[in-house]
């Protein structure tokens, strides 16, 4: 009954197909358009934090901090080409109107140094400043008996004189009045952000508005020359090699891949089979993401590319078996043929494919979770569409050209296994094919052995590029001696502010050299401690000072001194508006402290250990009381990575498993699950090889590929058995001109795709292209060059095992000589 159903209906199918291919194509329009309407309503969100799990700790700690300090990281504006007194009024202008824009939450520029040497002595550690004044004391009783002409001590033992005691308790780095180069020809305006530089809609924003300002403004100062530099010009920067580097991709891409299909088939028409129903599932599956997920990310983005790369094997298979049967066959039966004989292949690669994108759903990384629900459900969408739409081009194809100008006869061949073993021609001789067979097992244990080998790239500036913005970064930290990108530490208020302080402090002495802290910096390192002990020692120099002979007090130095000691301690209220901002919440709750970095942001290493310490001070701070958010990108970045590393070889060991088993259920046989992934699987473990052998590195953004080459990969196995059980033995050589090219023109169609990734700027996006060319290339030798030649080897075996049974059951029921030495004649005639 059920076999009686399926044949019911796919007689229906077929005929709806033929009959009225017009109706079948303009229900699937309908349904595209439907589907395009709501991927139209998609939103594309850039930020990084999309990546991660709401539920994550830097995710709200982000949210958090954000609400209280507007955002992470600078925007640098350099100013040059101008002598140091017109750059500071530029400035000066310039972050008047920067400041006024409602991206900007402030503009750093300009210090007020008068404040803080003024009241330097209340800012030195209280033993410091009581050793400034044992110095003093010690140099004036050293001046009053060299007066009276008691010289005691002699010059060699004398305390050290007044410029060698301000040189001793002077800061080694003072700060400066301007955030300028050391030489003064640059002037820096760090624009503080009200937005992430992970949202690249807000970076976008952001830097353009800044742009737009600067551009007016700089037109009154005629040879004043700006640069961009900083977290948000640098993404934008990336982001925009990145966008050229794949339009110029996608582009090259589809040209080679129109160009091959055409060659293959040499008929315009399949374009359109091929084509349109790859169109309509990719529209379907980002309408079916609008509603299940409601937004793409920086990885669900590139599906566009997969899916079309993979919708396009369908089509081609469907294609190009069609325009073989057509040649043997009248249109109604060709297309029956066609399906009957490509259909469960398909469905077979497409749920292969599927189980192995559905397996990400059980990664940690929410970008791969994502990730993996839409690819699956685009490839079940695009074997479907290729199948209800791609008969009905065919006919209407057919309508237009009967024919296409094949001569098909009107009535077909008698048998399908005597075409496929009269078509069978030369066969290769064994010691080739047992040649070709040893070849690729070397090669594959070459592999193996070299697999420990293979290098995983850590460093991300490898993989972004030099770039200037880069460069003008690192320069600017090298002219300013900080670093551009500081974590956020929020706290209540000045004494929680403390006691991180001291954990930091802890944390950074028990890593030693191996700590990834340079520095701290809070309120607290600007406002007066210890008041009590400070007054005492600032009150004996005061009366040192009154004590000073008549004539020493003419001396300019000592109003400046005076000017020190008559101040008064203060609070966080009199501080600068410049200088307090830095530290204070937005809505007047809560204190920031800044945790600058010893190490760079481009090693995933570094960035790990970073991360790593910056989850030791949480922890420390929290067994003191104290709840301690962070806002760092970098963090977030390392915890993006160490996700990506924990979910990597699960992914890849998972989805080698789903494979298999979805092949062991479709093809229910454990033999023939094997026959059909362990070429599959060999094709994998070549890879190893040929990245050792061209130099090719695995990375972050690289090692996505390596699931999709699985399912790249299990489509021309998959196919080939398939067309193999359809025509039986002695029929590989015709399934191997046939069913094989298709395949072979199916993996050059992936491979242009992302072969085209080569001629990118971007090293990340280029070593995608580099290993999934390697792949797709490795993965063929095993599914399309191995995997004939391995089941060429098995019928011949077998063949010659049946001859020799054959020949004792001839014996044994008495045959004539004569008839069994007819079978020979027989045997090779087939």
């Amino acid at each position: 009954m059920a076999e009686s159903f399926r044949e019911r209906w796919f007689k229906s199918f077929i005929h709806t197909s033929l009959a009225r291919p017009w109706r079948v194509l303009l229900v699937f329009v309908l349904l595209g358009l439907g589907g395009a309407l709501l991927a139209g309503r998609l939103e594309f969100r850039g930020s990084f934090v999309e990546l991660l799990p709401s539920e994550a700790p830097e995710v709200k700690d982000l949210t958090r901090v954000s609400q209280k300090a507007g955002g992470d990281g600078y925007l640098v504006v350099r100013a040059r080409g101008d002598s140091t007194e017109r750059l500071r009024a530029f400035a000066q202008g310039l972050a008047r109107k920067l400041e006024a824009l409602p991206e900007v939450r402030y503009v750093e520029h300009h210090f007020d140094v008068g404040f803080f040497q003024e009241r330097g002595l209340w800012l030195l550690p209280t033993e410091q400043l009581g050793a400034l004044r044992h110095d003093v004391e010690a140099r004036l009783r050293y001046e009053k008996q060299r007066a009276i002409g008691m010289d005691l001590l002699g010059d060699k033992a004398a305390p050290p004189d007044f410029d060698a005691i301000v040189k001793k308790y002077s800061p080694e780095s003072p700060m400066r009045a301007d955030l300028s180069s050391q030489d003064g020809s640059e002037m820096y305006l760090m624009v503080k952000p009200d937005g992430t530089a992970g949202d690249i809609t807000f970076a976008q924003r952001l830097v353009g508005a800044v742009q737009d300002v600067a551009n007016a403004e700089v037109q009154g100062w005629p040879g004043v020359q700006l640069d961009y530099a900083g977290a948000f010009a640098a993404r934008l920067d990336e982001d925009k090699v990145m966008r050229e580097d794949l339009t110029r991709a996608g582009i090259l891409s589809a040209v080679m891949a129109v160009g091959i299909i055409l060659l293959a088939t040499r008929r315009l028409w399949a374009l359109a089979v091929v084509g349109v129903p790859v169109v309509f599932g990719v529209s379907l599956t980002f309408a079916f993401a609008e509603l299940a997920i409601g937004h793409l990310n920086i990885v669900t983005g590139f599906l566009v590319a997969i899916l079309i790369g993979l919708g396009l094997e369908y089509g081609i298979h469907l294609t190009m078996r069609y325009a073989e049967e057509r040649r043997e066959h009248p249109a109604a039966e060709a297309l029956a043929r066609t399906v009957r004989g490509t259909f469960a292949g398909a469905l077979t690669s497409a749920l292969t494919n599927a189980a192995a994108f559905f397996v990400l759903v059980f990664a940690q990384f929410e970008a791969f979770r994502q990730f993996g629900l839409l690819a699956g459900v685009g490839v079940l969408l695009a074997v479907l569409m290729a199948y209800g739409l791609g008969p009905a081009l065919l006919m209407i194809a057919e309508r237009k050209r009967p024919g296409d100008g094949t001569g098909a006869p009107e009535k077909s061949e008698p048998v399908r296994a005597e075409r496929g073993r009269a078509s069978t021609g030369r066969r290769w001789p064994t010691p080739t094919i047992a040649g070709i067979l040893v070849a690729v097992l070397g090669f594959a244990g070459w592999s193996l052995y070299v697999l420990p080998q293979v290098g995983f790239e850590t460093n991300m500036r490898n993989l972004k590029g030099d770039s200037p913005t880069v460069r003008l970064d690192d320069h600017i930290t090298e002219q300013t001696g900080t670093p551009l990108n500081p974590a956020i530490l929020l706290v209540d208020d000045l004494q929680q502010a403390r006691v991180v302080e001291e954990v930091i402090r802890e944390v950074k002495v028990r890593h030693g050299a191996e700590s990834t802290f340079q520095r701290s910096a809070s309120l607290n390192d600007l406002l007066p401690q210890d008041v009590p002990g400070h007054e005492t020692h600032i009150a004996a120099l005061r009366t040192t000072l009154e004590n000073l002979p008549e004539e020493a007090r003419k001396d300019p130095r000592v109003d400046t001194v005076a000017k020190m000691l008559a101040a008064q301690p203060y609070g966080a209220e009199q501080l600068p508006l410049e200088v307090r901002r830095r530290f204070e919440a937005m809505d007047g709750k809560g204190m920031f402290l800044l945790l600058f970095p010893s190490v760079s942001n481009h090693d995933t290493r570094e960035l790990s250990a970073w991360a790593s310490q910056l989850d030791e001070v949480i922890a420390g701070a929290k067994q003191r009381g104290v709840d301690l958010a962070i806002l760092d990108s970098n963090r977030i970045a390392a915890r993006i990575f160490s996700l990506v590393r924990a979910d990597g070889p699960f992914i890849l060991w998972a989805a080698a498993a789903v494979v298999f088993f979805t092949i062991l259920v479709s093809l229910r046989s454990f033999k023939r699950a094997c026959l059909v992934a362990g070429p599959l699987f060999l094709g994998m473990l070549c890879l190893a090889g040929g990245m050792h052998l061209f130099g090719v590195q695995l990375n972050f953004i690289n090692a996505v590929v390596l699931p999709n080459l699985l399912a790249i990969a299990v489509d021309n196995s998959v196919h080939l058995f398939h067309r193999y059980e359809e025509e039986g033995p002695g029929s590989l050589g015709h399934v191997v001109r046939h069913t094989g090219l298709a395949a072979v023109v199916a993996t050059l169609s992936n491979a242009a795709g992302y072969g085209a990734l080569l001629i990118s700027h971007h090293a990340g996006l280029r070593s995608i292209g580099q290993i999934a060319l390697l792949g797709v290339v490795c993965t063929f030798l095993g599914t399309t060059v191995f995997f004939p030649a391995m089941l060429a080897l098995l019928e011949r075996r077998k063949g010659r095992s049946g001859v020799e049974a054959g020949r004792v059951q001839r014996l044994e029921v008495g045959t004539s000589p004569g008839e069994e030495a007819a079978e020979p004649g027989e045997r090779k005639s087939a």
